[in-house]
C-alpha cells in the first residue's frame, strides 16, 4: 500500500517532469479537471489564482520557460511532511504535502493537495507556488552576533544608531501602526528594508483602545498571533481589546521597530517620477518633518470613515445620535430606550452590552439578512486550521495554499451542513424575527469576513436575548428620519428612542485615500476593497497601479502571510529584478 509520502513524491516527480519539459499542457494534466493553481510571484510578479486545466495551461504558456523552475523536492521538515488531507471536499480521502524549488534568482516553496480522479490516479486539487526568498538577500531570522563593533558598542547604542538612520532616510514609509503596519515593519526589518511606521494616535495600540470596551477577538489566539511572536501558553483563548492593545505596543518594542506616534501626513504627498521617490510632509508630535521614501505602504485598513446614513430632520431629535465605533460605555444608557441600526458583529455586541447594563429597551434594525455562526462552530473550524500546537508559519502556509476562490466553492457546498450545525441558534434568532442567510453567494461567515468585512456575526449569547425579546428586532425596514423623540422607519412606523446608534458600516477606504493623496494619484490605483474574479485581493499586497504605492490590509493571518510577498516585491525593485 502506498503511503502518503510516496503518493506526494510520485505526483511531484510527474509535476517536475512536466515543468522541465516546459509543456503547459503536461503541467495542467497533473491537476484534476477542476483543480486550482495559486501563484505568488513565481511566474509573474503578482498574485494569481487559476481554476481548471484550460486556464492553468493558458497562464503558463508565456511564463513557464521564463520562470526557470528547477530542483523540485519534497519538503520533509517537521509539520510539512505529507499527511492525509484535512481540508478538501472529500475529507480523509486526500493527501497533502509541501515541496521546495529554485529559480535563477529565488528560493521557492509550494504546497499540494491531492485527490484521486475518476481513473483512480492522484491529481492536484490545489497547488500553491510562492517565492520564499531572493538569493543573496534571504530573510534574517535572528541577530547572530554577541559583540557589536568588537564590544565598542552596546545593544542600546546599535538601536539608537539604526533608528537615527531610518528616521533620516526610510526606504519605506508605512502609514498606520495597527497589526498590519507592525507586521509589515517587522518583516521588512528582517529583510533589510529600512521602514518607518507612522501612527496618528498617541500610543501604538490606541486604535484598539478606542473601540467599545467589550470587544474581544473572535478567533482563537493561534489565528491572531503577530508575526514572529507567539502568545505565551497562558494567554486567553480569545484576546480582549485592552490586552491586545498592550501586546501591540510591546510588540513594536520587542521587534525593535521604528515608529512615530502622534504623527500624521500634512498636505498631499508628491511623487517625483524621475527620482522614483516621494516627498512627504509630516507633523511629528507638533514638529514639521519632510521625508523622501522610495515606497509608501498604506496599512490603514480596508474601511474608511464611519458611515452615517443621511436621515431627515436629525436636528429635531432631542436624543443622541452616534456611530457604533464611538459607543464607548453602555453604562451611559442605563434606563434609556436605545435603537441600534445594523445587524452585524458591532450591532449585536452593542445590543448585548446595552442589555447587560439595563437599558430600558433595545431594538435592532435589520435591513436585509445576516449570516450568524455560533462560537462553537467557528472555534471548531479555526482550531482545525490553526491548531494551538502547530507553529503559526506552518498553519499560515497550509491555509494560504488553498486559493480563496476554491475555499469559497467548498463553503458554498457546505451550506446545508452549516445550517444543521447551528440549527439551535438559528431557531432562536428566527423566533425573534431575524432574517438569516449564508451570505449573498452562500459563502458563509469566514468568507464574508474576508470579502466584505461584514454581513455576519459570531453569536455569543445574542440569540438567547433575541429569542426572549430582550433585544427586539425590526426586520426588512430602514430608518428614514426623526421626530423630537422617535426614529421614523421606511414602513411609516416610529420607535421611541433616547439614543440611536448607527452600526451600519464604513465608507470605502478609497475615498479616504483620495483625500490623503488626491484623485490624480488614487485614480491610477486598483480598487483595494474586496476580491477579484480569481479570488485574490483586488489591490492589497500586489502592484497598485502607481509606482511606489502599496496597500496592506486584512486580518492577522493575511498580514503575516502576505507581508513576505510584499517585502519580496519591494526588494526585487531595489535589486532591479523587476520594475
Amino acid at each position: 500500500m502506498r503511503t502518503d509520502s510516496t503518493i506526494v513524491v510520485d505526483w511531484l516527480s510527474c509535476y517536475a517532469s512536466a515543468i522541465d519539459s516546459e509543456d503547459p499542457l503536461a503541467v495542467a494534466d497533473t491537476f484534476l479537471p477542476e483543480g486550482w493553481f495559486r501563484d505568488v510571484l513565481t511566474f509573474t510578479w503578482d498574485l494569481r489564482a487559476l481554476d481548471g486545466r484550460g486556464k492553468i495551461a493558458s497562464y503558463l504558456t508565456n511564463g513557464l520557460a521564463a520562470a526557470g523552475i528547477s530542483e523540485l523536492k519534497l519538503d520533509e521538515r517537521l509539520h510539512l511532511r505529507p499527511r492525509w488531507n484535512a481540508f478538501s471536499p472529500r475529507q480523509g480521502q486526500g493527501v497533502e504535502g509541501a515541496f521546495t524549488f529554485q529559480t535563477p534568482s529565488a528560493h521557492g516553496r509550494g504546497y499540494v493537495h491531492l485527490l484521486k480522479d475518476v481513473d483512480n490516479e492522484w491529481k492536484a486539487w490545489a497547488v500553491c507556488m510562492t517565492l520564499d526568498d531572493l538569493k543573496g538577500h534571504e530573510e534574517v531570522r535572528f541577530e547572530s552576533t554577541r559583540a557589536f563593533e568588537g564590544h565598542a558598542m552596546t545593544w542600546s547604542d546599535v538601536l539608537v544608531q539604526r533608528r537615527a538612520k531610518i528616521e533620516r532616510d526610510p526606504h519605506v514609509l508605512i502609514v498606520g501602526g495597527g497589526h498590519v503596519g507592525l507586521c509589515m515593519a517587522a518583516r521588512f526589518k528582517q529583510m533589510d528594508i529600512p521602514a518607518l511606521v507612522l501612527e496618528r494616535n498617541a500610543r501604538i495600540g490606541d486604535n484598539w483602545r478606542k473601540r467599545y470596551p467589550s470587544v474581544t477577538l473572535q478567533t482563537p489566539r493561534s489565528h491572531h498571533e503577530m508575526l514572529y511572536a507567539p502568545f505565551p501558553t497562558t494567554w486567553p483563548l480569545y484576546t480582549p481589546r485592552d490586552k491586545l492593545a498592550d501586546w501591540l505596543e510591546d510588540y513594536a518594542n520587542q521587534q525593535d521597530l521604528v515608529t512615530w506616534t502622534n504623527s500624521s501626513i500634512k498636505g498631499k504627498p508628491i511623487y517625483h517620477e524621475g527620482l522614483g521617490r516621494w516627498e512627504v510632509s509630516i507633523d511629528h508630535e507638533g514638529i514639521p518633518k519632510v521625508l523622501h521614501p522610495t515606497h509608501m505602504v498604506l496599512a490603514t485598513g480596508q474601511l474608511g470613515e464611519p458611515y452615517m446614513p443621511p436621515l431627515k430632520d436629525t436636528h429635531r431629535f432631542q436624543g443622541e445620535i452616534l456611530h457604533g465605533i464611538h459607543c464607548q460605555r453602555a453604562q451611559a444608557y442605563t434606563g434609556k430606550k436605545v435603537v441600534v441600526v445594523g445587524a452585524g458583529n458591532t450591532a449585536i455586541d452593542i445590543c448585548q452590552d446595552l442589555c447587560a447594563h439595563r437599558a430600558a429597551s433595545v431594538t435592532m434594525i435589520q435591513r436585509s439578512s445576516t449570516c450568524v455562526i455560533s462560537q462553537e462552530a467557528l472555534e471548531k473550524f479555526a482550531l482545525q486550521v490553526y491548531p494551538l500546537d502547530i507553529p503559526q508559519e506552518v498553519s499560515d502556509f497550509r491555509f494560504s495554499s488553498i486559493p480563496v476562490g476554491l475555499r469559497k466553492k467548498v463553503a458554498q457546498g457546505m451550506q446545508q451542513e452549516m445550517w444543521e450545525i447551528d440549527k439551535e441558534v438559528h431557531d432562536k434568532l428566527r423566533k425573534g424575527g431575524l432574517s438569516l442567510s449564508m451570505g449573498p453567494e452562500g459563502q458563509g461567515a469566514a468568507l464574508l469576513g474576508y470579502e466584505r468585512v461584514g454581513g455576519y456575526w459570531l453569536d455569543l449569547g445574542g440569540a438567547d436575548l433575541i429569542a426572549s425579546g430582550a433585544i427586539k428586532v425590526k426586520q426588512g425596514i430602514e430608518p428614514v428620519g426623526f421626530t423630537e423623540h422617535t426614529l421614523i422607519l421606511s414602513d411609516g412606523s416610529e420607535i421611541e428612542a433616547d439614543a440611536v446608534i448607527m452600526a451600519c458600516g464604513f465608507h470605502e477606504i478609497r475615498e479616504v485615500n483620495k483625500k490623503l493623496f488626491g484623485e490624480n494619484i488614487i485614480n491610477r490605483t486598483r480598487e483595494v476593497f474586496g476580491i477579484d474574479k480569481e479570488g485574490e485581493s483586488k489591490g492589497a499586497y500586489r502592484p497598485s497601479g502607481h509606482p511606489g504605492l502599496w496597500f496592506a490590509t486584512g486580518d492577522f493571518w493575511v498580514a503575516r502571510s502576505f507581508s513576505k510577498p510584499l517585502a519580496i516585491q519591494i526588494k526585487s525593485i531595489e535589486l532591479r529584478l523587476t520594475k
